[in-house]
């Protein structure tokens, strides 16, 4: 989601100092300083999960979600292709369709006034494209950058901003494009070079999330660093918990106000933990459900209220769930009596949640889960236990390469679902 709230926000309840990001702001961030996971807390607010369906095939997944609860993603058809779909409780699951002579696309941001961001082609072939609140197509006119055959754009703004990365070439490389300023490599012109990297998000403002392999560490073959990014100010590194050389830092989101959310590890064969960063705070690394240091777990979005969302192993059922962190040191399972893989990508002002989670065909669906205040009757729809099912993209959600930015989390499935 796009506009005021992104696909994230800050946590008030943390007391964190934020910049406000800015061009004129961007100079002063930086922050390296880190705190440990804490034990898990409990909340009496509970979620009520709606699953989407599909259109016609057997699966189906969510990728964002605006401030009118109208939810964007795409979905395996009764023919066998892929579609892009957009959803609200008044018009269903509705069919964007696709460029004419496609068989693909897919939708992955939508702003508040009901624009969608997405592409449209084929595997190996695709175009960047926004639907219009009405549902009209249009070809972004993105050229690629020089030696690359595709691209994905992964966000945008409503003053024309669009971000993402090309491949099918040298590597990957993360930009960031619009209309009057043209295209920018961010993977080639940060210091020291990279040959692998993705834009992930981009404020009202132009700030760009940077998530870029790095030639820092010297003990492992690769290493992953982020960094906020806009034309003025340049690039400004979030550095790495603690400072070690060795750790992974990937951002999956930022919010109008400089916070980040996505997962990091402390050093060398570290596991993934998910975290917030600030300017003032740096660093902080959110409850896991074991309460140590060892469970798996990454954040992908936050809400301007402070929720934060995105997966985590839970070690009673054995499988990555998704998962919220309302504040203070709180964690969630958002579907208590599910044990199977799920997974929340986006979240609005309201606290509305969308993400997938397996159904009972073994495939994925796009879900919600809204917000209710007694967290039994958030347990209606499931109130006995449901039994384990497999689904071929489940690995997806645990694999550190695949959780380099959103839009490999959803490449991961999507191959998946092709391999079913």
């Amino acid at each position: 989601m796009r506009s005021s709230v992104l696909r994230q926000a800050v946590v008030p309840a943390l007391a964190f100092l934020l910049c406000s990001c800015s061009s004129d702001s961007l100079s002063g961030l930086s922050g390296a300083s880190t705190t440990d996971g804490v034990e898990p807390a409990t909340s009496t607010t509970g979620f009520a999960r709606a699953d989407l369906g599909t259109l016609g095939g057997p699966s189906s997944y969510a990728a964002d979600i605006n401030n009118s609860n109208v939810v964007v993603g795409w979905s395996e058809t009764g023919s066998g292709t892929a579609h892009a779909f957009r959803w609200s409780a008044a018009g269903g699951l509705t069919d964007l369709g696709t460029l004419s002579g496609d068989r693909l696309s897919r939708a992955v941001a939508i702003l508040d006034g009901g624009q969608v961001l997405g592409v449209s082609g084929d595997e190996g072939r695709w175009t960047p494209v926004v639907w219009s609140a009405s549902g009209a197509i249009e070809a972004l006119a993105i050229p690629l950058i020089r030696d690359f055959t595709l691209a994905s754009p992964t966000a945008f703004n409503t003053r024309g901003d669009v971000v993402g990365w090309d491949a099918g070439g040298p590597g990957q490389h993360g930009w960031s494009w619009s209309s009057s300023a043209g295209k920018y490599d961010l993977s080639a012109n940060v210091q020291g070079g990279s040959n692998e990297g993705s834009a992930g998000d981009v404020t009202e403002s132009g700030v760009v999330l940077l998530t870029s392999r790095a030639y820092t560490c010297t003990q492992v073959t690769e290493c992953w660093r982020t960094y906020l990014w806009n034309g003025t100010g340049g690039y400004i590194p979030l550095g790495a918990p603690g400072n070690a050389a060795e750790a992974d830092v990937t951002g999956l989101a930022l919010n109008e106000t400089g916070a980040v959310v996505g997962w990091a590890t402390t050093g060398r064969g570290g596991v993934p933990a998910p975290y917030i960063w600030s300017a003032g705070s740096g660093f902080t690394f959110l409850a896991r459900y074991t309460g140590t240091s060892s469970s798996y777990g990454y954040a992908t979005a936050v809400n301007s209220s402070g929720a934060i969302v995105g997966a985590a192993l839970e070690p009673s059922s054995g499988s990555i769930v998704a998962t919220t962190w309302p504040g203070a040191g709180a964690i969630m399972k958002l579907s208590r009596d599910d044990p199977n893989p799920s997974v929340a990508v986006a979240i609005n002002n309201s606290g509305t949640i969308a993400g997938w989670a397996t159904v009972s065909n073994g495939g994925n669906h796009a879900v919600i889960w809204s917000p209710v205040s007694n967290s039994s009757r958030a347990i209606q729809s499931a109130a006995t236990p449901m039994r384990r099912m497999s689904t071929a993209s489940a690995p997806c959600l645990g694999d550190v390469r695949a959780i380099t930015s959103r839009q490999a989390l959803f490449a991961c499935v999507v191959e998946s679902d092709h391999r079913r």
